[in-house]
């Protein structure tokens, strides 16, 4: 299946920094826009929420994603799958287990083997994650045959790091670096199932705020 890499900067994100008075290690993925802007309300960026399947997430990890249905039954399939595989991404950094089901089953070529990284790296760091991601403003940037390319918003404000054996939230102040523009590749399976190759997330976005 074709892919994309993985860029670089995306690496810097997943259980890192978000505002601007703490020290990186305390804090989750983040992006950036305007200091005095606030969150986007979910009624703002979509009619209703997404409909998913059971993840399992403990109670102090929610997750908001807009449906952004669009009415075509093609692209609709693959903004479901989509967000099914953020929701997967949550439940891998509570497993953080790289044979994860959620994790395969979601995820392949440079995207798994970037999870795979980032797990190994938080599990040796004994970090975990706990709060509110959201998710929204979601569009089929294109769809050709079994390539689909998926932009998508991302609010981690209320997103933080938590120590896995003490269960203390490293809990920072929100910043305009909570927001990030991410872009998502996906490749249809031969089983009809939808999964992400590989992504890239631009941090400073001020059209998520």
């Amino acid at each position: 299946m074709p892919t994309i890499a993985v860029l670089a900067a995306t690496t810097a994100l997943v259980l890192t920094g978000c505002s601007s008075n703490s020290d990186a290690s305390d804090k989750i993925e983040g992006a950036g826009g305007d200091a005095n802007a606030s969150p986007k309300s979910p009624e703002k960026s979509s009619t209703a929420p997404a409909e998913l399947p059971d993840f399992g997430l403990p109670a102090d990890v929610k997750v908001e994603i807009a449906s952004d249905t669009t009415g075509d039954k093609a692209k609709d399939r693959i903004l479901k799958e989509q967000a099914e595989s953020l929701m997967a991404r949550q439940r891998i950094f509570l497993d953080l287990d790289p044979k994860s089901r959620y994790l395969t089953r979601y995820y392949a070529d440079e995207a798994l083997a970037f999870y795979v990284s980032e797990i190994k790296k938080a599990k040796a760091d004994n970090r975990t994650i706990t709060g509110l991601y959201r998710y929204y403003d979601r569009k089929v940037e294109t769809h050709t045959g079994d390539i689909a390319v998926v932009s998508y918003c991302e609010d981690r404000s209320k997103a933080y790091a938590k120590d896995i054996t003490s269960g203390k939230t490293r809990k920072t102040e929100p910043s305009p670096s909570d927001f990030i523009k991410n872009t998502a590749t996906l490749a249809k399976t031969g089983n009809g199932t939808w999964v992400v190759q590989s992504f890239r997330g631009k941090t400073s976005a001020k059209e998520c705020q």
